[in-house]
């Protein structure tokens, strides 16, 4: 991990060249803690509004939680040092509706928008589930037959349905470290990084990549295979599907709806294609009213926004047979995954979606409980540390019972 002065990063007129922040460098540690509270200096975004009228004011009753006491693995620490130690941005806790405590670094504040990587998958299933109940998308299509630039693809015979739970058969490799060819080509084509070779078709942009998917010789529904791409795919579907940018329908009947109070945006490519995989930004309180909507089985003061049978679909499914069929099983041993939530086959039901670096949001429905986690984690997937937070989340949950 470099050693440098966080306060320095990107500070001066010009910053020192060691504290610049570039498509190199942004998701590394000292420089993801400005990066990823201002993805829109670095990646061009589209702007995903709020509404005044429908905003939602969060009920507050602040506890001190800072010196409750985590156990996990057999040593103990208290919750401010955990949060310290594991780069954490800011932690929001909402129980039976109301915000008992909240954490912030010095980077992140309630209303500033935190890139949450691939709870954009999570918020996009949503999405999606709203435009299936409006009948604008039918989770049995092929994908073809909505988008025929994927014939050919390992798209070309799959289904919404296949794309929402990843088990689609391809060839693509999941490698955030950047040593697979494919996903430096898939980055690269988001404008995420920045790729050169001598078969660089990174030009044509996001569309592109996704339309020449590779397939494998596997079948589709049958394997659970973690895949990004599959999740900027459906923000494709999505804008063909109802004719509207992805930014658009994402405010108007999710975020909007759901009460947030400020702006938020996602990235695009060169061309307009929305990083619906995880390229998401949104303020903390913004995103604990989103969490909450769906802790409430998709329902808030501005009626029913999400449908019920959706929601109940994330957490409830049973089949977890393709989830447990992959090639290494570390996160959730007894879950699942469904509809880009996971079920974490913990005894009390809860649910969660993560996102790289560190992005959390966890829901305990037996205790009426939701937290959300954002983070500045120098590693994209560090188990270790993902079953550290899933301890701090039952210990406060515990606190709270």
């Amino acid at each position: 991990m470099i050693k440098l002065d966080i306060n320095k990063v990107m500070k001066g007129s010009p910053p020192p060249p060691e504290y610049q922040v570039t498509l190199k460098n942004w998701r590394k540690y000292p420089y993801n803690i400005w990066s990823f509270v201002n993805i829109q200096s670095l990646i061009p975004t589209s702007r995903i509004e709020s509404d005044p009228k429908q905003k939602i004011n969060l009920k507050k009753k602040l506890l001190n939680l800072n010196e409750i006491k985590i156990i996990h693995n057999n040593s103990e620490k208290i919750l401010n040092e955990i949060l310290i130690d594991c780069h954490t941005d800011s932690l929001l806790v909402m129980h039976k509706g109301i915000l008992v405590f909240e954490y912030f670094n010095n980077f992140t504040k309630c209303d500033t928008p935190h890139i949450i990587f691939s709870i954009s998958k999570s918020l996009t299933s949503l999405l999606t589930g709203i435009l299936i109940d409006k009948k604008i998308i039918n989770i049995n299509s092929l994908v073809s037959k909505i988008l025929p630039e994927t014939i050919g693809s390992a798209y070309e015979n799959a289904t919404i349905r296949n794309i929402l739970d990843m088990n689609i058969a391809s060839n693509f490799i999941e490698d955030y470290y950047g040593e697979a060819e494919i996903f430096k080509r898939y980055r690269s084509s988001t404008g995420w990084d920045v790729f050169s070779s001598e078969n660089d078709n990174t030009f044509d942009g996001l569309h592109n990549f996704l339309s020449k998917m590779p397939k494998s010789s596997g079948e589709h529904g049958k394997k659970y295979h973690y895949c990004s791409p599959h999740s900027d795919l459906l923000g494709w579907i999505i804008e063909r599907s109802s004719g509207e940018k992805f930014s658009k329908i994402i405010s108007e009947l999710l975020f909007k709806p759901s009460g947030i109070n400020y702006e938020s945006n996602v990235t695009v490519d060169k061309f307009g294609a929305p990083r619906s995989a995880g390229g998401i930004s949104i303020s903390p309180y913004d995103l604990i009213l989103v969490s909450e909507l769906v802790r409430n089985n998709g329902y808030n003061i501005n009626g029913q926004i999400i449908p019920e049978e959706w929601i109940k679909d994330i957490k409830e499914f049973k089949d977890n047979s393709c989830y447990l069929n992959q090639d290494d099983l570390k996160r959730f041993p007894n879950g699942n995954y469904r509809s880009k939530w996971y079920q974490t086959g913990f005894e009390e039901g809860e649910f969660c979606a993560i996102g790289i670096h560190g992005q959390n949001i966890w829901i305990n429905p037996k205790k009426e409980l939701t937290i959300i986690r954002l983070s500045s984690s120098n590693e994209p997937i560090d188990i270790n540390t993902e079953e550290l937070m899933f301890s701090v989340f039952r210990d406060i949950g515990n606190v709270l019972s």
